[in-house]
């Protein structure tokens, strides 16, 4: 059994619109995954992600806390969602027990990252069910206070590892889908009314 924020999940909702059916850890003609480690900053950090046979994400490398570094990310670039009738994403991963962030960007600012916290235990696959409302804004590793995510522009989705520990790391990703379609609760009372 799948574990959701470290509970069991013990529900299933089959109903899915088209868009909750796109899986955005996948590569398409307009979708990249682009590796941002911390050499861009002079540290030696090096990680990297590739697709598996079974078509699943794997964000892997080694962390190096030299000059300065201690952080490895990969994010997506090249497409733009509005997915301001949805709640949030469903992040599904098989950890290595060491806490990683996804993240989201919108209006194409790279400098502003919202991050949610994601405690993985090694070996275990789990389900992490992530309210947009529930992201926090960082710009370069500091908290921003007062901002929130612009659902309706989001212009990536990406993991990041920033545990300030040294050593090799694993994250395989296996799907990040949107959850919470509330454009069908908004016509229903619409038509209530």
């Amino acid at each position: 059994m799948a574990m959701v924020n470290g509970q069991e999940d013990k529900k299933s909702d089959n109903k899915t619109s088209p868009m909750e059916e796109i899986d955005f850890k996948d590569e398409t003609d307009k979708v990249k995954w682009r590796t941002v480690n911390d050499s861009v900053m002079g540290g030696r950090s090096q990680g990297s992600s590739f697709l598996t046979e079974a078509e699943n994400r794997i964000f892997s490398g080694e962390i190096s806390l030299k000059n300065n570094g201690g952080f490895s990310s990969v994010r997506t670039v090249g497409a733009e969602y509005d997915l301001s009738d949805y709640e949030g994403v469903t992040v599904k991963v098989r950890g290595d027990g060491r806490k990683y962030y996804f993240t989201a960007r919108a209006n194409n600012r790279s400098r502003v990252a919202f991050w949610y916290d994601m405690q993985t235990k090694a070996g275990e696959l789990t389900t992490f069910k992530i309210p947009f409302s529930s992201l926090y804004a960082t710009s370069f590793g500091t908290k921003l206070n007062g901002m929130k995510l612009n659902s309706k522009n989001i212009t990536s989705f990406g993991l990041m590892l920033y545990d300030k520990n040294d050593g090799e790391f694993n994250l395989e990703l296996v799907s990040v889908k949107v959850y919470g379609n509330t454009s069908n609760r908004k016509q229903e009372k619409r038509q209530v009314k």
